[in-house]
């Protein structure tokens, strides 16, 4: 089994602490160069990561890629058995892939890509701030009573987790008045898996903020930014779309290519 990916990308953590927890061993081929686009683009055409290949299988996009893992190895168990357990499943880590994610790549793009951003868009920083701070509350109240968002330890947990700890690294902590939230976080950063991801997560950004080698550009380029689906939708709700087409027509963004 191989796993193309960069841990910087929540979507790989998520699927790293998966294959950790499901206890799979795997090969892991990192993607941190513009050099190796190509080698990503064979495994997956619209140049996202993670991919994940298992012998003549090829899977991408982190929710089938969990679903496969959960297919094929179902134990230890990820997913309830119980079908609207199962769907509620599905239900938070969607949300966590598409809303969450969003909300965090918006406050990603003016604290760390675009620093130089904030004087001028310091509104759109404060809606998606805003809009994580409602995300907390609603998660707050399904960790009523609970150690994990469905009772048991899940996969929706595990979408959760590389969310909230981006955007607590950028300076957006979960407040501690969600007591619930915080002794959830709290309770998955002591998970060996999530620890080991989180590393590799930190050693990847050390690294990352060393010059590249000659002629290399970085595959997550701060000056040439890949927009796509959700994260779309959210610049527009705080008002960058403007930005983004300005961004698209200086060649400074773009989206994924069509397969």
């Amino acid at each position: 089994m191989k796993l193309f990916d960069n841990p910087l990308s929540p979507y790989a953590m998520k699927v790293r602490v998966t294959l950790y927890e499901k206890g799979l061993e795997f090969e892991n081929h990192e993607l941190h160069f513009h050099s190796q686009r190509d080698a990503l683009l064979r495994v997956n055409p619209r140049g996202e990561v993670p991919a994940l290949q298992d012998g003549d299988t090829v899977v991408y996009d982190s929710r089938v890629i969990c679903e496969y893992l959960e297919d094929k190895y179902p134990n230890p168990p990820l997913t309830p058995a119980d079908p609207a357990a199962k769907a509620r499943c599905r239900q938070l880590e969607t949300i966590c892939d598409t809303q969450i994610d969003a909300c965090a790549l918006v406050i990603g793009l003016i604290k760390i890509f675009r620093p130089e951003m904030e004087a001028d868009h310091a509104d759109a920083l404060g809606q998606a701030a805003a809009t994580l701070g409602k995300h907390h509350a609603n998660l707050d109240a399904d960790l009523r009573g609970r150690e994990y968002l469905l009772g048991e330890f899940s996969r929706a947990d595990i979408a959760l987790i590389p969310h909230l700890g981006f955007t607590a690294f950028m300076g957006y902590p979960v407040d501690p008045t969600y007591t619930n939230l915080t002794a959830w976080m709290t309770r998955m950063n002591e998970r060996p898996s999530v620890q080991r991801a989180l590393q590799e997560a930190m050693a990847c950004f050390e690294a990352s903020q060393a010059p590249p080698p000659a002629g290399e550009q970085p595959l997550f380029n701060p000056q040439n930014l890949h927009w796509r689906n959700d994260r779309i939708e959210a610049l527009i709700r705080v008002g960058l779309g403007p930005w983004l087409l300005e961004e698209l027509a200086a060649g400074r963004a773009f989206f994924s290519p069509v397969p």
